[in-house]
């Protein structure tokens, strides 16, 4: 049998194509569905369209019709099917999209999962109208429509099809599983597409390392009085303490928080240690304030997020970030009240990058009690991108063979720009206020050779930690600007205590902080670093496996001697 690969001619006229237009735009709106129908039952989908991943949809639906093969199409339309159907279910259930780890945890419990999806089928069950809907009705038009209803049809389309279903499978192969992080505002089929194709490729039919269960014990909450009226933190990205003028830089790459820093002695600065060396490790262990490593399950179910914390209070939640939603993902984003990323105004923060976040930050209607967290790429590679559409020149020259360290320090120098507008608006505002800002991580400048973040050494959690505080307790400030280098997890522990809750951790050692690699939920390796008279001391790492199985039996200050 010989398979035509020829372009097809048009028979009927004009009318085949405008019935394949009509078609394909109906086949792409009930492929977008069941998002708009779960979120008439709950505000746990906050899919959002995206005009790219909207034609994109639309040409495959075109060509799920311009094929013309009925077996193929059904396939691929109960496939995803069934991959809406436990995307939905989790989101409904968790408020949380699926993830690549979800799906082989699920997969690898099946009687757990049957038990809890029937006993909580009486709350969750619209999910499963959510999917039925839309899939039945796509179903039907494509087995009683060909043959009814004249169409073009073309193998070629063939071509197309294997292009949207196997390109992010291949991306799997040489991308790691946080390259495929889900998205809360993204629409619940693109998400799917991203996890399943990274499960597919990355953990299905392999034995997975099954972790020792954590040897720490839980931590304790409880509510304590807040008379807070606003808090904000400021998470900047790749910002490295050492290349910051008010550090001591030979360079002064940060005039305006340094006059700010003097002209306002309650505010002070530290060193800090960051939890993660990558912005979707660092950022959930932040915002989740986590010391112990093995402890993931708080990260799914948000027992200890700050958004949490925020509404609990009272507060209002915003996230404003000049980056993708996918950072969001075991952020909380069940908890936020506003959220806005870079995927909501593309054109602008194409034209204007982190500027386009302090438009979006004016244009804010504060609530009475707000709980704000803006997160910006400013000095992230490539480093001269993030400024080159400033009029203004740039400090230092960013060509020649110094060209990447210096546009490192001229786009420093433009955050400091930045943080200096962003200061400005909060002491605007009125009542008890406090402001923190940190880098998500820090970033290797050409030491050995080797740029960019990942690594677990000293250079890549080294950040600043810069607190503002307003018409606030001096207890509040006074038990924190004790600490000589401020971590992570002790900034989001006195912001958590800001927020209306207090965190008593019963694991906590004097001193002793924890890195975490570049990967969530998996064997991922952690550095212990000491603090001791001397400095900071960073241990070799260690996998997470063995790192349960025998966790460090003395403090830090017991080993200060031996650092």
């Amino acid at each position: 049998m010989h398979l035509s690969l020829a372009l097809p001619r048009p028979t009927g006229g004009l009318r085949p194509w405008l019935n394949l237009a009509a078609l394909a735009t109906l086949s792409c709106a009930l492929l977008l569905l069941d998002d708009f129908l779960q979120q008439l039952y709950t505000s746990n989908n906050r899919a959002e369209l995206e005009l790219s991943y909207v034609i994109v949809l639309w040409l495959f639906s075109a060509a799920l019709w311009l094929g013309n093969l009925r077996a193929l199409t059904v396939g691929v339309l109960l496939l995803f099917a069934a991959m809406q159907l436990m995307q939905l279910a989790n989101i409904s259930f968790f408020g949380e999209p699926l993830s690549a780890t979800d799906i082989q945890s699920l997969l690898n419990d099946p009687a757990e999962v049957s038990q809890t999806a029937r006993h909580s089928l009486a709350q969750h069950w619209p999910a499963l109208l959510c999917v039925a809907l839309p899939y039945m009705a796509l179903l039907v038009l494509h087995v009683r429509l060909p043959g009814r209803v004249a169409l073009p049809a073309s193998r070629w389309a063939l071509v197309l099809i294997a292009l949207v279903l196997l390109a992010k499978p291949y991306r799997a192969t040489y991308r790691n599983l946080d390259s495929f992080a889900a998205s809360p505002n993204r629409s619940a089929l693109h998400n799917s597409l991203n996890v399943f194709s990274a499960w597919s490729v990355r953990l299905a039919f392999r034995d997975g390392v099954e972790l020792p269960p954590t040897p720490y014990a839980p931590y304790q909450l409880s509510a304590v009085p807040s008379t807070a009226k606003h808090v904000w933190l400021v998470v900047a990205d790749s910002l490295r303490t050492d290349r910051l003028g008010l550090f001591g830089y030979e360079r002064n790459t940060t005039p305006q928080l340094s006059s700010y820093l003097k002209q306002h002695p309650s505010a002070f600065v530290r060193p800090g240690i960051a939890a993660g060396v990558a912005t979707d490790v660092s950022l959930p262990y932040l915002l989740n304030p986590i010391r112990e490593p093995g402890k993931d399950q708080l990260l799914r179910t948000g027992q200890v997020n700050q958004f949490r914390f925020a509404q609990q209070a009272g507060f209002r939640t915003h996230w404003i970030s000049s980056q993708e939603s996918k950072l969001l993902a075991h952020l909380g984003s069940r908890y936020l009240d506003v959220s806005i990323t870079r995927e909501d105004h593309p054109l602008r923060f194409l034209q204007r990058q982190d500027r386009a976040l302090l438009d979006v930050l004016d244009q804010q209607r504060w609530a009475e009690r707000n709980f704000v967290v803006l997160n910006l790429r400013t000095a992230h590679l490539p480093y001269a991108q993030n400024y080159r559409h400033e009029s203004r020149p740039m400090p230092w020259p960013d060509s020649g063979p110094d060209g990447q360290s210096n546009a490192y320090d001229n786009s420093i120098h433009y955050l400091d720009s930045l943080l200096g507008e962003v200061i400005a608006d909060f002491d605007k505002l009125e009542g008890e206020r406090y402001l923190i800002i940190t880098g998500d991580h820090g970033q290797r400048l050409g030491e050995g050779g080797y740029w960019g973040h990942n690594d677990l050494v000293p250079e890549v959690s080294n950040i600043p930690m810069i607190v503002v505080a307003r018409d606030a307790p001096e207890q509040a400030m006074n038990e924190f600007a004790r600490e000589r280098w401020i971590s992570h997890y002790e900034a989001g522990q006195w912001l958590a205590a800001r927020l209306g809750t207090r965190i008593d951790n019963p694991n906590l050692r004097a001193d002793e902080y924890f890195v975490h690699g570049k990967l969530l939920f998996t064997d991922n390796f952690i550095q212990r670093v000491c603090e001791t008279p001397g400095g900071l001391v960073h241990q070799a790492p260690e996998q997470l496996s063995m790192l349960l199985v025998q966790p460090p039996a003395s403090s830090c200050l017991e080993n200060a001697g031996k650092g």
